[in-house]
């Protein structure tokens, strides 16, 4: 039997039973569907979960309590809802495609914490990309919730991981893009050896500026993004080459072959050598 209904016009929607093991662990979706054409605009709802509303076609506008006079929706485009908020949104009279999921869990407050969303910012606009991402994703989705059981809410908590995630890398925030330039620049230097003051001057910023940036786009340091930039670096020499393990470390950054085994097994888990023997694909030789 099929549990994810029709709606008035094109359509569907589907509301899961609560799965607490999910909520209660992670994520767990509570509702999702798609609509399509002229619909009326909500008003003064509040909803007991997160949601999001991903529009693929059409215009309309968004209101809460924060934004009065209305935010104008423009396909694409990314409408972030929160619990207990009072909201509205609708297209305008010629209507609009879109795909909603209501969601919770404990896994919303780490998504908010690394910038999943920002409540001050509601309403973003997506690039083009968008639409193609999400359709065969919510097809996925009906499919799974078309039937009740643990096994598809399990499921159904992974796919509304990754439309976080497609929501949140096509539709970033505005202030995004200029610490975007930054990480990227940071990481293509990460294995030069220099201090943090000497990134930042490279980059034009101050060391202020730097770790502003740094950490409003990854809840990192420059010199904790460094780090973790080197050693996945490391990791990868290790597991796809057969340089040493003092070859590595020169290549990471780090002259000292000792200090950086001592640090990759602090931050890793295992010493260099352990890990290539883990990661070494079958019959190829290794050499530390």
């Amino acid at each position: 039997m099929d549990f994810s209904a029709s709606v008035n016009g094109p359509g569907w929607r589907a509301y899961p039973a609560a799965e607490p093991a999910l909520r209660d662990s992670g994520l767990s979706c509570r509702g999702a569907g798609e609509q399509s054409g002229p619909a009326r605009h909500t008003r003064d709802r509040r909803l007991a979960t997160h949601g999001l509303v991903l529009v693929t076609q059409g215009r309309g506008r968004y209101t809460d309590e924060a934004h009065p006079d209305g935010v104008a929706v423009r396909a694409p485009a990314v409408i972030w809802l929160f619990p207990g908020l009072a909201h509205g949104y609708g297209p305008d009279g010629d209507g609009w495609h879109e795909h909603w999921l209501l969601f919770e869990g404990v896994g919303t407050r780490a998504l908010e914490g690394f910038g999943a969303w920002d409540r001050d910012e509601p309403v973003r606009r997506a690039a083009p990309e968008l639409v193609g991402w999400v359709t065969p994703v919510f097809a996925r989705l009906r499919r799974l919730l078309a039937v009740p059981g643990g096994r598809g809410a399990m499921l159904a908590a992974a796919l509304t991981h990754q439309l976080i995630a497609v929501a949140a890398e096509c539709a970033p925030p505005e202030a995004a893009a200029p610490a975007r330039d930054v990480i990227e620049s940071l990481a293509a230097a990460a294995l030069v050896p220099m201090p943090v003051e000497r990134r930042a001057r490279a980059l034009g910023l101050t060391e202020a500026q730097l770790r502003e940036a740094v950490l409003r786009a990854t809840e990192l340091t420059p010199h904790e993004f460094v780090l973790a930039t080197r050693l996945e670096r490391a990791q990868f020499l290790l597991a796809e080459t057969r340089a040493g393990v003092a070859e590595v470390a020169v290549q990471v950054g780090y002259d000292d072959p000792a200090y950086f085994s001592r640090l990759f097994h602090r931050r890793v888990g295992m010493s260099p050598s352990a890990f290539r023997e883990q990661e070494t694909r079958r019959g190829e030789p290794a050499r530390s």
